[in-house]
């Protein structure tokens, strides 16, 4: 029993660490944000930091793999909703995927700098492959059902769920170039939404699913974005 309170008070006071690093990312950025100010923030030595992250970059981590477990807990219920049909289910869970983003853009945007810095390449693949680890098991559901409804064509649902994804973290890698340019190309608009209306595209083609049936971002959030790009992150 001591034993489940003391790791519970540890992941207690983790959350309490990375809510308070998630609120200075937002009113300072994560390159201004310092160690320190956690500490003052928290009335915390710098020895119990330590206990808890090792370094800035680990705490980077720690609010990239909260940011996943929450996506994961408002997707896992549209992959898994049984009165959903695999083409309704694919399309709703890649919505929910969008909003859940867009309402946390002002959080990715001040950390976009600095996961896409050049030094930080490495920090990069591993939070993509961790995402990708995480989700591609709930498209697979998703995979399989339409296989047994007949609407998707796809021989190996847990190896296309990863290509669905890598092509995702493609797309990804387009809007954040996009969004760090400091002069982005006159039609940056125009290319936003041609990459998603391309990606929407290539995973039917992937799936075998009816041409069309798959619009995976609908127009509203992509709206939400475009204003960003060009803005200083």
């Amino acid at each position: 029993m001591a034993r489940v309170v003391k790791e519970e008070e540890y992941a207690a006071k983790r959350k309490e660490i990375l809510d308070v690093a998630r609120q200075l990312v937002f009113s300072k950025g994560y390159g201004q944000m310092s160690i320190q100010d956690i500490l003052d923030a928290l009335k915390i030595s710098k020895g119990a930091f330590y206990h808890y992250f090792d370094s800035k970059p680990a705490l980077l981590d720690g609010l990239l793999e909260v940011m996943i477990a929450e996506g994961e807990a408002v997707l896992t219920p549209v992959a898994t909703d049984p009165e959903l049909g695999a083409i309704e289910k694919f399309t709703r869970y890649f919505n929910v995927a969008g909003r859940f983003k867009t309402e946390r853009k002002e959080f990715l945007l001040a950390l976009l700098r600095v996961w896409y810095a050049d030094g930080n390449a490495i920090v990069r693949q591993k939070q993509q492959t961790l995402a990708v680890d995480h989700v591609a098991p709930l498209v697979a559901t998703m995979i399989r059902q339409g296989v047994e409804e007949g609407v998707f064509t796809v021989r190996h649902p847990e190896q296309t769920a990863k290509v669905i994804m890598a092509l995702a973290v493609s797309v990804g890698d387009a809007w954040a170039t996009l969004l760090l340019a400091p002069e982005p190309p006159p039609d940056a608009e125009q290319q936003i939404v041609n990459s998603v209306a391309a990606y929407s595209e290539a995973v039917e083609r992937v799936l075998g699913a009816p041409p069309g049936s798959l619009p995976l971002m609908n127009d509203e959030l992509v709206k939400e974005w475009l204003p960003t790009v060009g803005e200083k992150v």
